[in-house]
């Protein structure tokens, strides 16, 4: 008698896109719940929104680091761009260990914090693009300082960069740099209480998974954009 063929195993589930977490956080934790944990499943998209946050803020104070180069020399304007990519980057970076480290610490093992924060980034890529956009378009008559200033200042290059970074904190792209650090923040971390309300089926658990990498996280976002919020 001939066996019955053995019946193929069943294909694992996918895991949910990024993007199903912006729009459904609770609908992105039941499909999360059907795979098997992966920390670094959506490392990329914190990375990307890094790297383009490091874009963001270098766009921004450009201007300031060209002027201080063009009016005193000093270093090379190319080797500060790439120093504020870098800055920016890791500290975006830095940001996704805290909210990991501390979203599992708050949500324990079963939040998945690692993968739940990892996708919230997928928020923020867009905005890092609009700040930078905004901060090639903005004309040198909003943040320029004023001939007698910059004469006072001379050649010393500090002082020159700090009254250009003084213009540029009144610009539209920093008021919008600004609000992504800090309100895209929050809103990662409101949209992980709902992740983390399914996965661990325990409120209390998933408000500490949401709340204890709240304030940290926006230290270091303060800390980012220190060089332009002090130079009002």
């Amino acid at each position: 008698m001939a066996r019955a063929p053995a019946s193929a195993p069943a294909p694992a589930p996918a895991a949910p896109l990024p993007t199903v977490f912006l729009t459904g956080p609770r609908v992105f934790a039941r499909q999360l719940a059907a795979t098997e944990p992966t920390p670094l499943r959506y490392l990329g998209v914190a990375g990307l929104s890094a790297a383009l946050s490091g874009v963001a803020y270098a766009a921004l104070v450009s201007p300031a680091v060209n002027l201080a180069a063009g009016l005193a020399g000093g270093v090379s304007p190319v080797a500060t761009h790439a120093t504020n990519v870098l800055g920016g980057t890791f500290l975006t970076l830095f940001t996704y260990g805290l909210m990991w480290g501390l979203g599992r610490l708050g949500a324990g093992r079963a939040g998945r914090a690692a993968e739940v924060y990892g996708a919230s980034f997928a928020l923020l890529p867009p905005l890092y693009l609009l700040v930078t956009v905004l901060a090639l378009l903005t004309p040198d008559s909003a943040w320029r300082p004023d001939a007698a200033a910059l004469a006072q200042a001379g050649e010393n290059s500090r002082r020159v960069q700090q009254l250009a970074l003084a213009g540029l904190a009144q610009t539209p792209a920093a008021a919008l740099l600004l609000a992504v650090t800090l309100l895209g923040t929050a809103a990662q971390c409101a949209l992980a209480f709902f992740a983390f309300a399914v996965l661990t089926g325990r409120r209390l658990r998933a408000a500490a998974g949401a709340l204890l990498p709240l304030l940290p996280a926006l230290a270091v976002g303060f800390i980012a954009l220190a060089p332009v919020l002090l130079s009002r």
